[in-house]
């Protein structure tokens, strides 16, 4: 599996599985991505290759997260308590469709509207808005 940053200055590839396909709703999650929530796969992190510069943050006791100095992608997430894995964000792969999550985790952060996205309107591409209001 392989996968990228926005502006492509961050690559990796994984020569290992994939499991753990989760949709994290913890909080912190949220704010490092500016979304609902992350979907994040976990590897062994022998079976990682960076191809770039990857920077990190120190989001919480423990916890680091990788992220593009460039285009501030959020790329992965890596516990002091499990060394030999890491977490990878799941919409960076070159083909996200060739993961399926498992469960969502930390649903008692879940946003309280995430539960309306069933209901909502689809638009396949972009809205369309009405001008003359």
């Amino acid at each position: 599996m392989q996968g990228r940053c926005l502006c492509g200055s961050v690559r990796y590839r994984v020569r290992g599985q994939a499991y753990h396909v989760t949709h994290c709703h913890c909080a912190s999650c949220r704010l490092a991505s500016g979304a609902a929530f992350v979907t994040w796969f976990t590897v062994r992190a022998l079976e990682l290759e960076w191809h770039g510069e990857v920077r990190h943050y120190q989001s919480s006791m423990g916890v680091q997260r990788g992220f593009c100095p460039r285009c501030g992608t959020t790329l992965s997430y890596r516990h002091e308590a499990s060394p030999d894995e890491i977490d990878l964000t799941a919409a960076t792969l070159n083909d996200p469709e060739q993961l399926e999550p498992e469960d969502h985790s930390w649903t008692q952060d879940m946003l309280g509207w995430m539960r309306m996205l069933p209901l909502l309107p689809r638009h396949r591409r972009h809205r369309q808005y009405d001008h003359s209001a």
